[in-house]
């Protein structure tokens, strides 16, 4: 199975709304300060988010589970652009590829959105349909 740039943004606010269910508080101090963040996560799934603000370690194996490919590691790194606006650069080094997306999402709709934006990927991956690919894209930036 390919991993696609849809999923692999999909991936990006799954493990985003993975993070703020560990810890809301930090994350949310980490993403929306000034300036950048590493979200960084190893082949046995561990997950680390840091920043100014601090730093936050969770487990990402759910999400990695459920991209249907070998992730050997995920580098991701955020900007604060605008307020809200946060861009950011990943790198998914998978079994037999390197995928990298770019893009940018805003942070308040993407936290609020746990009945909106990930329950539409979700769908989206499932079903392929075109007008949730559309809304993911438009909240993500591309």
């Amino acid at each position: 199975m390919a991993f696609s740039r849809t999923e692999a943004q999909v991936t990006i606010a799954k493990l985003l709304e993975l993070a703020y269910s560990r810890d809301k508080g930090m994350t949310a101090k980490i993403i929306a300060e000034s300036g950048n963040a590493q979200l960084s996560i190893d082949q046995n799934g561990h997950a680390t988010l840091s920043g100014s603000a601090g730093v936050l370690t969770f487990s990402g194996s759910p999400v990695l589970d459920s991209v249907g490919a070998k992730v050997k590691r995920v580098s991701i790194s955020f900007t604060n652009r605008d307020e809200m606006k946060v861009g950011y650069r990943a790198t998914f080094d998978l079994e037999y590829m390197r995928l990298s997306v770019n893009g940018e999402f805003d942070l308040e709709q993407l936290i609020t959105s746990c009945s909106g934006l990930l329950c539409r990927a979700a769908r989206a991956l499932k079903g392929r349909n075109q007008a949730y690919e559309m809304e993911l894209q438009r909240i993500m930036g591309h």
